[in-house]
């Protein structure tokens, strides 16, 4: 009797009619996004008479998912923590002044290159807000290009809100 009730039953929600479901709400899921930092280096090419250049950036996104589809950051949200060269990440703390007004220090740890990827690595701060910082996989954020030249950035550590 109890296989017969069983069977019943899945014959029954077999024969149901889906349940129609309303269409997902791409504002809202935004609304949950989180604000993350990339402490990234950079490459700069000319394909005639320089030599490829390098600098380290700090760049802000205010949703993460805004950092996902190749775009650079606004030109408010970069701040050039050297222009000369790549900085090490892992040594000292590092700080820079966006256009804002706004400074963020890190300090990631000395052996944070050889962890994982993403695992923990350090902390930073803008002075209202702690973020824990992680290793990420050095891929590329975004590129900006002109007729003869290409700046590629890429992430070595992303940083997202304590």
């Amino acid at each position: 009797m109890k296989s017969f009730a069983a069977l019943a039953a899945l014959l029954a929600l077999a024969a149901a009619s889906p349940v129609e479901l309303s269409p997902r709400d791409e504002t809202s899921l935004e609304k949950r996004d989180t604000e993350i930092l990339y402490l990234s280096n950079c490459r700069y090419l000319v394909s005639c008479c320089q030599p490829e250049a390098h600098s380290s950036h700090i760049f802000y996104y205010s949703a993460s998912a805004n950092s996902q589809n190749g775009n650079a950051p606004a030109s408010n949200d970069q701040c050039a923590v050297t222009t000369d060269n790549y900085v090490w990440w892992e040594q000292d703390g590092r700080s820079c002044k966006f256009p804002t007004g706004v400074s963020v220090v890190t300090h990631i740890d000395a052996d944070a290159a050889s962890r994982p990827l993403y695992s923990w690595a350090g902390w930073a701060s803008n002075g209202y807000k702690n973020f824990n910082c992680y290793r990420d996989n050095g891929r590329t954020l975004f590129t900006t290009s002109g007729p003869e030249w290409a700046n590629t950035c890429s992430s070595v550590y992303y940083c997202v809100p304590q």
